[in-house]
């Protein structure tokens, strides 16, 4: 199976009160732990939602401001034009994301979702369509709505994950 990784990355940040995902954690910003923890996992990889140095980068999908799900249909989109099979969606804010994470979720079924996070997922790329007509049609942004309409299966993960929504969430750094 051919995966494209995808870094949720166009949230507002509004708790978090600054750019979160640039937000320092052991000296890196967050979203730099996500494309560390994904690389290895996956053939390529992008950025949703956002410009970062080194990525391909995607805007939301049908139009800007779509939260997680606008991210999640571009990369659905482009993994399609590319020929992958899925897609392997984590947030910018969740640091110390599992190097086996597509193993987890590719165990729990083709379309499959983290309970407790469901940004991070495995979504085949042929839910491009579908996702684009919902984010068209509706107004519900949520992504478990979407999960039950992919027939997605929700998982735990082996090991639990932080979730950064505020600076207080940040592990305290030594000095």
């Amino acid at each position: 199976m051919k995966v494209l990784g995808a870094v949720l990355a166009g949230g507002r940040s509004r708790r978090f009160g600054s750019d979160k995902a640039l937000a320092l954690l052991d000296g890196r910003a967050l979203i730099d732990h996500s494309i560390a923890a994904l690389r290895p996992q996956v053939e390529a990889w992008v950025v949703c939602g956002r410009e970062h140095p080194g990525a391909i980068c995607l805007p939301d999908h049908p139009a800007p401001d779509l939260g997680p799900l606008g991210g999640l249909c571009a990369a659905l989109r482009h993994g399609a034009d590319g020929g992958y099979d899925a897609v392997l969606s984590v947030p910018c804010d969740a640091p110390g994301l599992s190097y086996d994470l597509l193993d987890q979720l590719r165990s729990a079924g083709p379309a499959a979702y983290v309970a407790e996070l469901p940004v991070i997922g495995l979504w085949p790329t042929r839910l491009a369509d579908a996702l684009a007509d919902h984010l068209s049609s509706s107004d519900d942004r949520s992504m478990r709505r979407f999960a039950r309409i992919a027939d997605a299966v929700a998982t735990s993960l082996r090991e639990p994950l932080a979730n950064i929504n505020r600076p207080d969430d940040l592990p305290r750094q030594p000095g």
